[in-house]
């Protein structure tokens, strides 16, 4: 009982801040990229049908009963270059990051069945490594100039109810939005003429210069630990255990530039924080392939939800410094929180993946993935997080995403491949939009390959920096483009 307390206390403190964190993370930890090989990568991550690829372990484990052979492969992000627009107010802000990182490092091993030609099985495989499932890098800014709305405003309206004595109480930070309790402490809000209520410093008609940073790092890394039959060439089965390492750190930093109705600058206040998600989980996959007739191959996967157990850091600071408003206020003013720690436990959704792969002789393959999830059923445990649970199944929806992949075989050893990828809207409310564009080629003999992909992706979303009530907000349309550059290397034996 005293943990739960304590746990809900700190989240009370959090809340103004990171409400919207806790949603908004609750998607980011749940996306996954399945191209995490180069042709997979290539053929758009539509892999549930084919397999003999070690992406395929994270994708359909009945894919690793394809391999006719053992195998040793290792992939690279020689390029990973991401560029963000920001659109915010009639201005535009860009900023980019780019890092090289592994993407996948696996083993599989082949053992053919005794008198395997006749029929039943005619193989056990067994397969063990690591695909990185998703990326975190990205760095974007936002501003605009001469804005009538200030961030001051949400403070004010945060603190509405709480008295001064609260808000000058040095452990307000646990029990109190704290940003509002770091712009008390700045001297930015002001009392108002109601009991309990605040306004800020900035008087009507006078405006401020926004600018906001966001530096984001980090991954997702899923190790692998993987079995699968090949009965007749005909039908694969296949089971994952999957073991996820997640970390996720975010660097924030918002800022404002008074200025009084003649134009004249009368102060400015900056404001960051840094957020931090450590942890750990783990799912199971099963997945079979069926192949009616030679040509044809069916695919079917279902995904565990991932349970993570995750550790929370975050701190914030505040500094002020202003002229011309009190003799109190006027002069540089500095508060930070305390530091912050949390543990929780957060759970995925399930994921169920229909696939299928047409052959077309020798020469071409078409490779079709669809998978369904529910975002809604995303969820922290534990009653401390209610709130947050019925906001997650508000906010979001299910998703239908399609993968769609081809190969040609150009030559015997050379291939040509493309792929796209589409994700649907996870929100029930908000506007997103994101496609995906790849090619790549690759060679290959008995004994080696070398495959090498490009892909785009491109995504579209909007959202808001704070909220006031009653005042109508330009969200941050934010433009994100992702390019990568992925090698991989195969040796068979």
């Amino acid at each position: 009982m005293k943990k739960l307390l304590t746990t809900t206390i700190a989240i009370i403190g959090l809340y103004t801040f990171s409400f919207a964190q806790y949603v908004d993370n609750a998607l980011l930890f749940t996306q996954q990229n399945y191209g995490t090989t180069a042709r997979s990568k290539a053929m758009g991550g539509a892999f549930g049908a084919l397999g003999g690829d070690f992406s395929s372990l994270s994708i359909n484990p009945a894919g690793i009963g394809v391999y006719q052979r053992s195998e040793f492969s290792t992939s690279v992000n020689m390029l990973n270059y991401n560029k963000t627009k920001s659109t915010y107010q009639g201005y535009s802000g860009e900023d980019d990051s780019n890092k090289f990182n592994f993407s996948n490092l696996g083993f599989v091993g082949s053992t053919p069945m005794v008198n395997s030609s006749v029929s039943g099985l005619v193989s056990l495989n067994y397969g063990i490594g690591f695909n990185k499932l998703n990326n975190f890098n990205q760095n974007s800014q936002a501003y605009a100039n001469y804005s009538p709305h200030s961030r001051l405003d949400a403070f004010a309206q945060n603190a509405k109810g709480l008295t001064t004595i609260a808000l000058n109480d040095e452990n307000a930070f646990y029990n109190i939005p704290f940003e509002s309790k770091l712009a008390w402490d700045n001297y930015l809000i002001d009392p108002g003429e109601a009991l309990n209520t605040y306004v800020p410093i900035l008087q009507s008609g006078e405006t401020v210069d926004q600018l906001e940073n966001v530096h984001s790092e980090g991954y997702i890394n899923e190790y692998v630990l993987s079995i699968g039959a090949n009965f007749n060439h005909k039908l694969y089965l296949g089971a994952t255990f999957g073991f996820q390492d997640l970390y996720f750190n975010e660097r924030y930093s918002y800022g404002e530039d008074f200025y009084t109705t003649s134009d004249e600058r009368f102060g400015d206040f900056f404001y960051t924080y840094q957020n931090a998600y450590n942890g750990s989980g783990y799912d199971f996959k099963i997945g079979a392939i069926y192949r009616p007739i030679p040509q044809i191959r069916l695919g079917l996967a279902y995904h565990t939800p991932t349970f993570y157990y995750l550790k929370y850091d975050y701190s914030a600071e505040m500094s002020s410094n202003l002229s011309q408003v009190s003799a109190e206020a006027d002069g540089s003013h500095y508060s930070e929180t305390p530091y912050f720690h949390e543990n929780m436990n957060f759970r995925t959704p399930s994921r169920l993946i229909a696939s299928a792969a047409f052959q077309f002789g020798k020469r071409a393959m078409l490779s079709i993935d669809y998978e369904y999830l529910n975002y809604a059923s995303i969820k922290y445990s534990g009653n401390a997080y209610a709130d947050i649970n019925l906001a997650i199944k508000d906010t979001y929806t299910k998703a239908n995403n399609i993968r769609i992949g081809a190969e040609v075989r150009m030559t015997e050893h050379f291939s040509l491949r493309g792929g796209t990828e589409f994700l649907s809207n996870p929100f029930n409310d908000a506007e997103y939009k994101y496609n995906s564009y790849s090619g790549g080629l690759g060679y290959s003999n008995q004994r080696f390959s070398v495959d090498l992909a490009y892909s785009l992706g491109e995504l579209t979303t909007y959202r808001n920096i704070y909220w006031v009530d009653n005042i109508q907000q330009d969200p941050v349309k934010e433009q994100n483009m992702r390019h990568e550059v992925m090698l991989t290397l195969g040796f068979k034996f």
